[in-house]
């Protein structure tokens, strides 16, 4: 978008590399442009390289938004992280991003509960990486990384959405859900593990496009899980 105040949106992936085509879309629609930076693959110990694999895409983010703000100072930035990428998001956002906005989509809110207790096969896959009970009893050193525990140090508009057929999205995540929600918007939609369903795509985005241009998310109306 041209003129003296661009607007920007910046995407991260999940670790499933979910692509973004919907999104870029529906930002390049309404004016916005998109960065969609390349994320390091996840590797090493699956408890003690998490920190690391977190800093390094909130790093990448944060130099994202560093060159975008060198070629227009004026730039108004909103990101979108989907699943894993949103719990990377909202680290990188805790950490102080400059940013305007952003949307969190999918994303586990207590990923360290969800590793110890879900039975999706994902947290059941993580479980059988970890040698024995020993280092099955350090899955909590992980909640330091959770969204509901970092979530206090964020402090720009931040709008949570949840597929009600999502997978990745059990009863492990509902309590937290709950409780994220008397800070911020949080909408159940009936859409799955992708989250693009129009009502979503249009939700995410006219959230942004408000935040980003009014300074302000406009009206909300708060929907629960059930149908």
């Amino acid at each position: 978008m041209t003129g003296n105040n661009p607007r920007h949106a910046i995407l991260i992936q999940g670790a499933d590399s979910l692509g973004f085509a919907e999104d870029t879309a529906e930002a390049l629609r309404r004016g916005f442009s998109v960065q969609e930076p390349t994320l390091p693959p996840f590797s090493g110990h699956p408890i003690d390289a998490r920190w690391a694999h977190f800093d390094a895409v909130g790093d990448i983010v944060s130099r994202t938004i560093d060159k975008i703000r060198a070629d227009a100072p004026a730039a108004r930035i909103a990101a979108i992280g989907r699943n894993n990428g949103g719990g990377q998001l909202a680290w990188a956002a805790a950490r102080g991003l400059a940013i305007d906005a952003m949307a969190l989509v999918g994303a586990i809110p207590e990923i360290s509960r969800y590793r110890r207790e879900s039975n999706a096969p994902s947290a059941q896959k993580f479980r059988q990486s970890l040698a024995g009970e020993a280092e099955w009893a350090r899955i909590s050193e992980m909640r330091p990384l959770d969204i509901i525990t970092i979530s206090k140090f964020i402090k720009c508009p931040c709008l949570l959405q949840f597929g009600r057929n999502d997978p990745f999205i059990d009863e492990t995540a509902t309590e937290a859900v709950e409780i994220l929600g008397k800070r911020f918007p949080v909408e159940w939609l009936d859409d799955d593990h992708a989250m693009v369903s129009p009502d979503a795509l249009r939700q995410r985005w006219d959230f942004l496009e408000g935040a980003l241009t009014h300074g302000s998310t406009g009206p909300h109306k708060k929907r629960g899980r059930a149908a």
